[in-house]
């Protein structure tokens, strides 16, 4: 299975992506809510990461309104070549020159998630294989955020599209996106009943909070 939808250009604004999603239930869930993009987690001792078989029944399931996005945290390339979706998301410490070799050598589109650091936006923002950054807190998949404040004033000058994650949920997200205005927001945690569950709830108020305006 292979999937094509260009996330560039979005049905909706902002672009929502669900981080950690694990069940089919999640992923009907998210589509019912009008989420964009589901990211599904292939790094080792994360709560959310998926087994073999646990992917194989997600992309049996995927619906057509869902892009998949694999999360991956300095993947071998054997690893990105089993997956079958067209995006994938960088969250380790890969050097430019490794991102390089993963978009030529695997074909995947890339986004690249960084904690905060304004050298870093705009050495990523300057990278010829990197298509969307997505700006996270300290630690990915916390629920920690970062200062806003010092981003906004960057927003302006970085030329790719900018995806805010970091301690947002249902009820924080609806003033970041009036505030910063990015061009996507993602969440994990901020979604979540336990740590590595998904509250289909939460889901739902995230993403009508992300559009309310």
């Amino acid at each position: 299975m292979s999937f094509e939808r260009d996330l560039l250009d979005p049905t909706r604004s902002p672009m929502v992506k669900i981080c950690g999603v694990r069940t089919p239930a999640d992923l009907e869930a998210c589509a019912d809510a009008g989420v964009d993009a589901v990211g599904l987690v292939f790094a080792p001792g994360s709560p959310r990461e998926l087994g073999p078989a646990e992917l194989v029944e997600l992309v049996a399931e995927m619906p057509d309104e869902l892009e998949p996005i694999g999360l991956f945290v300095e993947p071998a390339n054997d690893l990105l070549d089993a997956w079958p979706g067209a995006w994938i998301q960088l969250h380790g410490d890969e050097s430019a020159a490794r991102v390089t070799a993963i978009a030529a050598e695997t074909g995947h589109r890339i986004i690249k998630a960084f904690p905060f650091d304004a050298d870093d936006c705009r050495r990523w923002d300057e990278h010829p294989d990197v298509e969307i950054l997505l700006i996270d807190g300290p630690r990915g998949g916390s629920g920690e955020p970062f200062d806003h404040a010092a981003l906004a004033p960057l927003l302006a000058t970085l030329e790719k599209p900018v995806i805010i994650a970091g301690g947002l949920d249902p009820e924080t997200v609806g003033e970041v996106v009036r505030d910063l205005g990015p061009f996507g927001v993602d969440v994990s945690s901020g979604v979540e009943s336990s740590r590595g569950v998904k509250d289909h709830d939460r889901i739902r108020r995230f993403t009508a909070a992300a559009r309310a305006d």
